[in-house]
């Protein structure tokens, strides 16, 4: 810099310079030190924030947690990431690691480079390393209120946020320090011009000689005067601070560039005049490339990037501050990213160096990506919008419950504007339909759950009452503390009046305007659940027109119609106040009559109706007559029965009315009609099943306890039944077990274990198995002969593999006949066991004179010898009184290990049940006997 023609108190401009130097050096120490603790203040609330969020997601998600319902609190995890933009939440559940076979199972969102939030991956090297690259982390274990770990909690947050805290809080020492500055400057010069400035004019000559940045190159030579002494000594001095504050204002450029790199914004230099520009690093990675990939580098580069909608505005807003209309340049634009995608940034920059003549030179300024604040603005926009144009109302309400604002919609279901209601209570809506219970139990279900709905009325500006479908919902801060309520109400007028229509159609008749068949329902069940309580009986009455058809199809149907409208009038008008008559549709009418208190009661009444009915009508010019046939029940029954049997009954009954020659009625005779219809059904539905073949075979192994060997099955039959699923036994046997139906089922049974033998023993297992006879079969007229000829359908199949089992009361109705058959079946091959030993005579003489091979304990000892001593001793002495015969032994009902332990202690090698193997489909007995042979 060089002088030019200093005038005679120039000496003030060198004042004034070494004061501002002075000044600098004092106020970028205090920079530093303000920059410094603000810096450390900001990254203490980030640590709070992080807390403060933990707190909260640590306490939400807990219950989804023990829930077992991780997608709840991914959601959670997912909103609390957004909404504090932190780099990454990390979620790890010991409970759902457990479930999945894993030390932990682990969820979170981790912040991508654009700025957006994907799905946290321990598979992800990028996740992983920014994790690692974060800048701050906090931790929190999930902890039951037993006290137990259930996972962990951590927020990882980076430099990115405080990134424009430090920019904000740069600039503000900045220009606090040159406000400082300004005024301590002002304050010098003043007293310089009174007191110092002509005894320095004298050194103003010495002054001239300075370097490039104005400071003097040598020191002050000593004057005459001691005061001027002494300021030359202070400015050598100052001179000298001035050039270490030079250096310490170098550093401090230095630093805050790194600062700027270590806050991820990205900074650019623009020489205006020649386009030259230079970016950093985080400049070119915002748009996913490298400076390399960028190279060479100017002004076309932000050009070529930027999308032209935004280039055009940059220009306008470029061309505001080159002319001073504007003091910095700020622009918000979207550049096109490397993989195509478009991301919104936003640059700020200013004009540093000018020109001789005026004209930009360099210009400094920042890029920033703002891609999430962008698609939250959006999202807001978006929710506004939905606010006014939603059709259902929009109330808000602060933690007192007083209106804050409503939407348009509020406005025109009320009648009450905006300005009519802020600040009011919702309480001037009330309708007075609700009682006080209703709204303390609103407000408790508020103040516990934070969430309310349901129906309630409400009364327009106008007085009118309207129903309204309502919601409230608490909203309290990331604290928990309550902020308002929000209110989501509806219009259902129009709802409310189609449901009425609609139950009118739904529930009467429109023709007679009688009650249909969904009230008759609900009704019947009423009455008869009153005529339980009350000791009482209910008739049930089904009405039928006689010669109705013939009357529609000599006059049409709309004599008929008209002629059903007056007999449902009249049949009504017999009938007491607590009766119901109701419409089944065509000329069938149901009469409901409670409170009789004997059958005879109702008798009356069915007279009345039969005159009624029977009285001729003039309709549309015509005379007709009509009778009536009626059918009753009463309720209850000895039996239970439900409302659809009774209206059969009684449809029934008035058949036999209308057999019995018409205008009578008949009542319904209930046991004669159980007992037959009952027994007939069961024994046809049966019968269906066996032909229909729903009957199954299903096999249960016996073993030997000591070698582990299965040595047999037991053939046992289960039905298939198509609605009830599968039957055992003991719920459809006993219905046939003397009607000839119980032979064709035995023969079934023979045949079909007889087959899968065959099966078997073609893939080369010879099995024992024992199928069940019944005393009937067993001496029925031709058993041993049917039973030959049912084996030599299996030629290869040896006899001695099927026995048979009969129960030992069923053996001793008829001693020396059994005994003939079971010696006959003998000599064919075929063996025989006794079952359900133990529960019969089981006389000396019975084990004597019957040639069985085998005896079956019954189940019931086994089951409870573990416990009971009797049971204990019943088994004893049925194991020894089997090896004083000769007879071998099974137990029935092994459930457990000690169950076959205890059995062989007493001498009883074979054994079947549950604790074995449970009854099983005839193609699983294969593979289960290998598994078996290979566990023992």
């Amino acid at each position: 810099m060089q002088f030019r023609n200093p005038k005679p108190r120039s000496l003030v401009g060198s004042l004034a310079l070494l004061t501002a130097l002075s000044v600098a050096l004092v106020t970028s120490v205090y920079g530093v030190f303000s920059y410094q603790s603000q810096k450390h203040r900001i990254v203490s609330d980030m640590h709070t924030d992080a807390q403060a969020s933990l707190k909260s997601l640590s306490e939400n998600s807990l219950p989804f947690i023990e829930a077992y319902a991780p997608r709840e609190y991914e959601k959670l995890v997912q909103t609390e990431a957004r909404i504090n933009h932190y780099a990454a939440i990390i979620l790890e559940d010991f409970k759902m690691g457990e479930i999945l076979g894993r030390e932990r199972f682990v969820t979170g969102q981790v912040r991508r480079a654009d700025g957006d939030y994907a799905a946290y991956s321990e598979a992800d090297v990028a996740h992983r390393e920014s994790l690692e690259d974060s800048y701050l982390k906090e931790q929190v274990d999930l902890v039951q209120s037993d006290g137990e770990i259930v996972g962990t909690l951590t927020i990882y947050m980076d430099d990115a946020q405080i990134r424009q805290k430090l920019d904000e809080v740069l600039y503000n020492t900045l220009q606090s320090s040159l406000f400082l500055a300004a005024i301590l400057m002002a304050l010098l010069t003043v007293f310089s011009r009174r007191a110092v400035i002509r005894p320095l004019q004298q050194v103003a000559e010495i002054l001239k000689e300075r370097d490039e940045d104005g400071i003097p190159t040598g020191k002050l030579p000593r004057v005459e005067y001691r005061e001027i002494a002494a300021l030359t000594k202070i400015m050598n001095a100052m001179l000298e601070v001035i050039r270490h504050a030079r250096k310490v204002t170098e550093e401090e450029r230095i630093r805050l560039r790194a600062v700027l790199e270590g806050t991820h914004v990205g900074t650019w230099e623009w020489n205006v005049q020649t386009g030259a520009v230079v970016f950093n690093a985080r400049w070119a990675e915002i748009i996913g490339y490298t400076l390399e990939e960028l190279e060479p580098v100017s002004i076309e580069t932000w050009t070529r990037f930027c999308h032209p909608d935004d280039l055009k505005e940059s220009e306008r807003l470029l061309k505001a501050h080159f002319a001073g209309e504007a003091d910095y340049y700020r622009c918000e634009a979207r550049m096109r990213h490397k993989n195509g995608q478009w991301v919104w940034v936003l640059d700020r920059g200013r004009v540093s160096q000018r020109t001789a003549d005026g004209e930009p030179l360099m210009m400094y300024g920042t890029h920033q990506d703002i891609t999430a604040q962008k698609e939250t603005e959006s999202t807001l926009r978006q929710a506004a919008s939905v606010f006014e144009h939603v059709r259902e109302g929009i109330m808000i309400t602060d933690g007192n419950g007083l209106i804050q604002d409503v939407n348009a919609a509020f406005s025109r279901i009320t009648g009450y504007s905006i300005d009519e209601v802020r600040g009011c209570n919702p309480r001037l809506l009330k309708s007075g339909r609700q009682s006080d219970r209703f709204y303390a139990s609103m407000w408790q279900a508020l103040q516990s759950e934070g969430y309310w709905s349901g129906e309630i009325w409400n009364r327009r500006k106008g007085g009118e009452v309207y129903p309204e479908l309502l919601t409230i919902s608490a909203v309290h801060d990331a604290d928990g503390n309550l902020q308002s309520y929000v209110a989501l109400l509806a219009d259902i007028s129009r709802l409310k009046e189609h449901e009425r229509q609609l139950e009118q159609l739904a529930h009467y008749d429109s023709l007679t305007g009688l009650p249909n068949r969904l009230i008759l329902s609900d009704r019947m069940r009423k009455a008869m659940s009153q005529a339980q309580r009350r000791k009482e009986i209910l008739g049930v009455a089904f009405l039928d027109l006689d010669g109705f058809k013939s009357v529609n199809d000599q006059y049409g149907h709309d004599v008929g119609d008209q002629l059903l409208i007056v007999m449902a009038e009249r049949v009504s008008h017999t009938l007491r106040e607590s009766d119901t008559l109701v419409r089944l549709g065509g000329d069938e009418f149901v009469a409901l009559l409670p409170d009789l208190a004997d059958t005879d009661h109702c008798l009356a009444i069915l007279r009345r109706m039969l005159s009624a009915v029977s009285h001729p009508i003039h309709v549309s010019g015509y005379q007709v007559h009509v009778s009536a046939s009626i059918g009753v029940t009463f309720y209850p029954q000895s039996s239970e029965v439900d409302g659809d049997q009774l209206l059969r009954q009684a449809d029934q009954a008035m058949y036999e009315a209308k057999l019995a020659g018409k205008n009578r009625y008949h009542l319904f005779d209930t046991a004669r009609d159980r007992t037959l219809r009952d027994q007939h059904q069961r024994v046809e539905r049966i019968r269906q099943a066996l032909n229909d073949g729903e009957f199954r075979l299903y096999y249960q192994p016996k073993v030997n306890l000591r070698t582990g060997r299965v040595v047999g099955a037991e053939a046992l039959i289960r039905w298939q039944h198509p609605e009830d699923g599968l039957l055992l036994p003991g719920q459809f046997l006993p219905v046939v077990e003397n009607d000839p139906l119980m032979f064709d089922i035995g023969e079934w049974v023979l045949c079909s274990a007889l087959q899968r033998m065959d099966l078997w023993h073609q893939q080369g297992i010879d099995l024992v198995v024992s199928i069940n006879v019944s005393a009937i079969e067993l001496q029925m007229p031709g058993f041993v002969e049917q039973l030959r000829a049912a084996l030599n359908r299996f030629p290869d199949l040896d006899p001695s593999l099927l026995q048979l089992e009969v129960v030992e009361t069923s053996a001793l109705e008829n001693l020396r006949q059994v005994s003939q058959v079971m010696h006959d079946c003998l000599e064919i091959g075929v063996s025989f066991a006794i079952d359900d030993f133990g529960t019969g005579y089981s006389s000396l003489a019975y084990l004597k004179g019957l040639p069985a091979q085998e005896l079956k304990i019954d189940q019931s000892f086994v089951r409870e010898m573990l416990h009971d001593p009797e049971d204990l001793a019943i088994l004893r002495g049925i194991v020894g009184l089997a090896g004083a015969f000769g007879k071998r032994v099974i137990a029935e009902g092994m459930e457990s290990q000690e169950h076959g332990s205890a059995l062989l202690a007493l001498g009883c090698e074979l054994a079947q049940g549950f604790g074995i193997a449970h009854p099983m489909p005839e193609d699983q007995l294969p593979d289960w006997i290998n598994q078996y042979h290979q566990r023992h």
